[in-house]
């Protein structure tokens, strides 16, 4: 048989910035050199370099072992140095890691208790869960597959009450990859898929990766041979996309498997390309462990083709490179026990400081009651003030009382000329005018063609609508001015409930030749009353569609962050003055105004729109200029919002 051989205070702002965007989107990034120019500059505060330090180590634990104990080192020294109880904790978790991917499971499991310690006693959920993962992945590493689900286990369900989307991701990949190893397929199946979901939604190419490669691992499996073909060369796509900043073992592994699927196919051409391509890979980013595997799966190959002179090559190339690796070991090894004296130096400092801030509470305790006796004789001087002041306050009050009486007195007045001027103009006007038509159907039916009938019977229809519209707003009005309105708290599907609406405004929008665009972020969910929030969203499309003319465009967009939800409808219509903008919620000022086409209204649409915003504890806010439309924006506290 044949084989064929293929062969400033600028800056500062900036750094701050991108440590910022680090915490979020680390994963996607890796780019330790960028990282390593952050590290350079000398406007970062002590606080900055600290998180940059944990990251580098984080980034280069499986890269480079001994930069990465640097740099952790380094990062624990200025932690301690300003007493960051985060910056510590954090060093502990990656000093960790460094010690179990050595085989020091001693130190390892000191420094991740170490760390679990810190967070456990600050109430730190995210810090505890992060710790299980790395004790998830040391009990990985000693085939101890009980505790490696149960950790991986318990970091999964911590992220996903804390509703953290990029965690969720990582946890559920490191449990799906724990039921694998334990051979439960099912279980390691669903995980991995949710993790595909959630990492490919939101970027994270080198978890996703990863997830391929378990997918790849079950289905080779299962037998199903294609499918394993298929997420393998996934991995590989990815690997390729990324380049430099890939998820190396990931790659190694699926290009060792297509290697064996390829063997079991007897394609030996292949099985050869997917080995030499796995070698040039392990070559190019130093993956000694790796590259041994290749060396010995290459022997094995050309020994099956009696090629002694190549198995014997590989043979020779796997001996030299086995001693050099142990050799590396050594030094790792000799580097890591001398950092330990070094951190349990660190290690006593900080005991010394916690027993040094003991003292300092101590001094403090005393001064404080020095403080309070001296309190205790001026609170009793404030009272002797305060007595003589309460007249004062009194009269204050009641004139306070007073002016608030007659606001109210005026808003009521408003209120009742409102009411007065909608039923008198407002709804008996297009009353009128469909007495006018039906009188006009009635007497002259025997005149009127058929078109003409037609015609006036579309009228008719929209002034109903519109007359319906108006005796609807009007009637919630009045209810709200009699407080007889009950609020009915749920949980709310907001995507559910803008789809709705809009739906509904989409032949009108397409009838008025304006675009009508909705983008939502999410699933956003609140508690909250649904019949308002549903009138405000009502309200706000149909105003805006309502001033905007032709070839307009109406924008419905709903945007989820962890602390609010945005509701934000603008248009470029007509826009409005500063001056009827700032009272256009106002019941003493507000006054419908006829649309582009001489849509009618009463006002009372945005008054009421307001106060459910107000009674669903939220705020609105108007922004618009004369003929550049108008943009209002509607937010719910993120304290009412539902993972």
């Amino acid at each position: 048989m044949q084989i064929s051989i293929i062969g400033r205070k600028p800056l500062k702002t900036i750094c701050f910035f991108v440590i910022v965007l680090m915490n979020f989107f680390v994963t996607n990034a890796q780019n330790v050199q960028e990282l390593e120019f952050l590290l350079s500059q000398p406007e970062l505060t002590t606080r900055e370099r600290i998180d940059i330090l944990y990251t580098l180590s984080r980034e280069l634990t499986y890269v480079d072992n001994i930069k990465s104990l640097k740099y952790a080192e380094e990062a624990l020294h200025l932690a301690i140095e300003i007493q960051d109880i985060d910056g510590i904790a954090y060093s502990y978790r990656i000093l960790s890691s460094i010690y179990a991917i050595n085989d020091n499971y001693f130190m390892s499991m000191e420094y991740i208790h170490k760390a679990l310690d810190i967070f456990e006693k600050r109430n730190d959920e995210e810090g505890i869960a992060n710790c299980y993962i790395s004790l998830g992945h040391i009990y990985r590493s000693l085939n101890n597959r009980s505790q490696e689900i149960n950790f991986h286990k318990k970091s999964f369900e911590i992220f996903n009450r804390l509703n953290i989307t990029e965690r969720i991701g990582v946890s559920s990949h490191n449990l799906g990859e724990s039921y694998y190893n334990n051979k439960e397929f099912k279980k390691a199946e669903n995980l991995t898929r949710l993790a595909i979901r959630i990492n490919d939604s939101i970027l994270n190419l080198p978890v996703l990766s990863s997830c391929y490669k378990v997918i790849g691992l079950i289905k080779e499996n299962e037998n199903q041979i294609d499918s394993a073909n298929y997420y393998f060369k996934k991995v590989l796509q990815i690997s390729d996309e990324l380049g430099e900043n890939a998820q190396k073992v990931a790659t190694v592994e699926a290009l060792m498997q297509l290697a064996t699927i390829a063997k079991a196919n007897k394609n030996y051409n292949l099985q050869y390309e997917y080995l030499e391509q796995t070698k040039a890979f392990c070559e190019k980013f130093n993956l000694n462990q790796s590259l041994l595997q290749v060396y010995h799966k290459l022997q094995k190959f050309y020994l099956d083709f009696n090629n002694t002179e190549k198995a014997t090559y590989y043979l020779n190339a796997y001996n030299e490179l086995s001693n050099a690796v142990h050799r590396v070991q050594l030094e790792d090894r000799n580097r890591l026990t001398e950092s330990m004296a070094s951190i349990h130096q660190l290690n006593t400092t900080t005991a010394a400081l916690e027993k040094e801030n003991a003292a300092q509470a101590s001094t403090i305790f005393y001064r404080n009651i020095s403080l309070f006796i001296t309190a205790l004789f001026l609170i009793g001087l404030f009272i002797v003030l305060r007595k003589l002041r309460r007249i004062n306050k009194e009269l204050i009050s009641q004139n306070e009382t007073i002016h608030k009486q007659k606001s109210k007195l005026q808003e009521l007045n408003a209120t009742k000329n409102k009411f007065f001027s909608i039923v008198a103009h407002d709804l008996r006007s297009p009353l009128a005018s469909l007495k006018s038509f039906s009188s006009v159907l009635v007497d002259h039916i025997d005149l009127l063609s058929k078109d003409e009938i037609l015609n006036m019977g579309k009228k008719l229809d929209i002034s109903v609508d519109n007359t319906l519209k108006m005796a609807d707003n009007l009637i919630v009005w009045a209810k709200s001015q009699m407080n007889v309105i009950e609020d009915k708290k749920e949980l709310i599907n907001l995507k559910q409930v803008v789809i709705e609406v809009v739906q509904v405004f989409k032949e009108i929008a397409i009838n008025k030749e304006v675009s009508l665009v909705t983008s939502i972020m999410g699933a956003p969910k609140f508690m909250g009353d649904k019949d308002q929030v549903e009138f405000i969203i009502r309200n706000l499309i149909n105003n805006a569609i309502k001033f905007t003319p032709r070839k307009g465009m109406v924008n419905v967009s709903v945007t989820q962050t962890s602390n609010h939800i945005k509701i934000v409808v603008s248009d470029t219509g007509v826009g409005m003055t500063p001056e009827y903008r700032d009272n256009l919620f106002s019941i003493q000022k507000s006054k419908g105004i006829p649309g582009t086409e001489g849509e009618k209204g009463s006002g009372l649409g945005l008054v009421l729109s307001s106060e459910f915003v107000k009674r669903n504890d939220g705020k609105i806010q108007v922004e618009s200029k004369e003929e550049k439309g108008t943009t209002i924006t509607v937010t719910f506290s993120g304290e009412r919002n539902v993972a």
